[in-house]
């Protein structure tokens, strides 16, 4: 979407994690329990979640007529749910989907879960929807503790967001009065998770899962890693809290339209007054996606609160290309990725891959499968031991390069409240060199007198990376959709294989040796088993290395230019295509100082290139294959992002 425009068991392969007999070299594998004698501390842990879906004369008691998740016999593949012509709060649109989210199929909700060791407190809270900008998790951080009283004051407090594609817009303009109320929400599952902590026992295990799953771009390389966290009550023995990290879009059903019959569309388009093309279901209704049914069989199974945490989603893990089956005790998920022969679509539909087909059921077969999982990985989970809750910050400046991130900064329409961004003098960006530029604009020459717009003065942001020590288990929160290859690495045989066994568009991607990242972050943690959170704390967008980023080149680009062209720059050999420019070309065409004299002449119009090259990718025409640069506020994140990542483990 334009950043304008807003059972057999399953296929776990099970890693039995013995926290207390085996030992990695690491000295948080200790498994003296005696330790001359010393008590171990007690752990508490409480949980609760709040619905943050918009209201109906002040309340939700229309969640008592919607499908939900039943049994997949049960459940109507094409239903969006429940009609809702008005909400208190206003129109309100679905992130990243239509406007006018004008109909309700299952629960979106927010859970917290309050952890407190000794004197240490943590409070993670997980938003099943679209993102949460940093200026708006500061604002909920703010409340949060505003709101906490006694032995919970000043507590940390962590937020992060599942990327659900069918949740209230949260990004793109979203309706502050649906924001305040679901920040009072936010707040008072936070609070109410504190309120009931009790001492607990928990429990660790890591697996894999890949059904219904995909990596979407070049290279295809998953982290199909599953972890789970279960708290159990000491005094019950029953679920406070399960908390679940996997790694995949939430957008099963991302541009799919319920057909008119099941939406009752004549009579919702009259009430609306829908005409032509607007008179659509399609992304305007309201669910938790596979996220929701998780939660919905876990609660059925165990009780208590389920935490969803989603990782390595970006550049692009999602279910949209991968196939969904009806899974029976014949059709097993075996290996997730793998369609057993003779197994049946889940429903139908005109693609040539009919276990692609979109609906409410290949939802529900994504969450229960995930949930299937889960509970192999709860039979064989290993007691697991809190040494700590220590947490680690490590904040770092970035360069805003997407133009249009500036547009909506600059329009206010980038968030709940207003982004920070900052002016640097210089690299490095640190807090000497950089100060806030507030809400200041500038024109631009292309587009000021094109479209009236003017960007915020400020073209650099500032965000963070977080870590969480439990001991032999941690939790890494990052600042956006970081890929796959970020977290686990590349590869062994990456740059000796042939290009085909890890692209199916080599053509259109660095490939090989040509395709380089600074580092992956598990390669940095000291512990065996590492929870990765990606939109923690932040949404910066898509996390592409420069060595893959190819932005277009238009004669837009080079409007203010004349006598510059495309073709002219790319016959000369100073970028790379008549089409476009990479990303190593554009950092060293912005920061090398001896780069850009050697372009002489012709170094504002590579720059220009450069500068306009993601909004003219959101807005006009992309290279093939590289949308996500389009949402992506840069093209150093992912270095900048591994140099603050490696900062922050050197931490003493």
């Amino acid at each position: 979407m334009s950043i304008f425009q807003r059972l057999q068991l399953p296929a776990v392969a099970l890693l039995a994690v013995c926290l207390f007999g085996c030992s990695n070299g690491n000295d948080n594998n200790n498994n003296n329990s005696d330790s001359g004698g010393a008590v171990e501390p007690t752990l508490y842990a409480g949980a609760a979640s709040r619905s943050l879906l918009p209201t109906v004369s002040g309340g939700r008691e229309y969640l008592q007529d919607v499908p939900g998740w039943p049994v997949a016999s049960a459940l109507d593949p094409n239903d969006p749910g429940v009609f809702i012509p008005v909400w208190d709060q206003g129109r309100v649109d679905v992130g990243n989907g239509n406007s006018d989210g004008s109909w309700v199929h299952d629960d979106v909700r927010v859970t917290a879960v309050a952890l407190a060791r000794e004197e240490q407190r943590v409070i993670f809270l997980t938003s099943n929807t679209y993102m949460h900008l940093k200026s708006d998790v500061d604002e909920i951080v703010s409340r949060v503790q505003a709101a906490l009283t006694g032995d919970w004051a000043g507590a940390d407090v962590l937020v992060s967001a599942s990327h659900n594609h069918h949740g209230p817009e949260t990004a793109f303009g979203p309706n502050a009065e649906w924001y305040e109320m679901a920040a009072q929400q936010i707040v008072a599952a936070a609070v109410a998770a504190t309120e009931v902590v009790e001492p607990v026992s928990a429990s660790v295990a890591s697996g894999t899962h890949n059904y219904g799953s995909v990596d979407q771009r070049d290279p295809r390389i998953y982290d199909s890693r599953l972890n789970v966290m279960a708290f159990d009550s000491v005094e019950t023995g029953e679920s406070v809290a399960i908390v679940v990290q996997w790694n995949s879009h939430p957008e099963v059903t991302l541009g799919w339209e319920p057909p008119a019959e099941a939406a009752g569309l004549d009579e919702a388009c009259a009430i609306k007054g829908w005409k032509g093309s607007q008179c659509t279901a399609e992304d305007r209704y309201f669910s938790g996606d596979y996220v929701s049914v998780l939660e919905t069989r876990l609660k059925a199974a165990h009780g208590g609160e389920v935490a969803f945490f989603n990782g390595a989603l970006g550049v692009l893990t999602g279910p949209l290309h991968a196939s969904a089956w009806v899974v029976d005790e014949a059709h097993p998920v075996g290996d997730g990725m793998t369609v057993p022969e003779g197994a049946l679509p889940l429903t139908e539909c005109d693609r040539s891959n009919p276990y692609e087909c979109q609906a409410f059921a290949k939802t529900e077969s994504t969450g229960t499968e995930l949930a299937n999982a889960v509970n192999a990985l709860l039979d064989g989970a290993a007691p697991m031991r809190f040494e700590s809750i220590d947490i680690r910050r490590q904040e770092f400046y970035s360069r805003v390069t997407n133009l249009g991130f500036r547009v909506l900064a600059g329009e206010g329409e980038l968030g709940w409240k207003p982004m920070q961004v900052y002016t640097c003098s210089g690299k490095p960006f640190t807090d000497e060199t950089c100060e806030n530029a507030g809400q200041e604009t500038v024109t631009d020459p292309v587009l000021t007198p094109l479209l009236g717009y003017e960007v915020a003065r400020g073209d650099v942001l500032k965000t963070q990376v977080i870590h969480v020590d439990f001991g032999d288990v941690g939790m890494l929160f990052l600042p956006g959709e970081i890929s796959s290859e970020l977290v686990i690495g590349l590869p062994e045989d990456f740059t000796t294989a042939p290009p085909e066994k890890y692209n199916e568009d080599p053509d259109e991607h660095a490939v090989g040796a040509d395709y380089t990242i600074p580092g992956h972050y598990l390669s940095l943690v000291d512990e065996s088993i590492t929870f990765v959170v990606g939109l923690g704390m932040d949404e910066v967008g898509y996390f592409v290395p420069p060595s893959d980023y190819r932005l277009q080149c238009h004669a837009l680009s080079l409007s203010a230019l004349p006598g510059a062209s495309c073709s002219d720059l790319a016959a000369r050999g100073l970028i790379e295509s008549p089409t476009w420019v990479g990303g190593i070309t554009c950092q060293k065409a912005f920061d090398d100082p001896a780069f850009l004299a050697s372009l002489g002449a012709d170094g504002p119009a590579v720059q220009a290139v450069c500068y306009y090259g993601q909004m003219v990718g959101a807005e006009i025409e992309r290279p093939s294959g590289h949308y996500e640069e389009t949402n992506s506020a840069g093209w150093d994140l992912v270095d900048d992002l591994w140099a603050a990542t490696v900062a922050l483990f050197e931490q003493p």
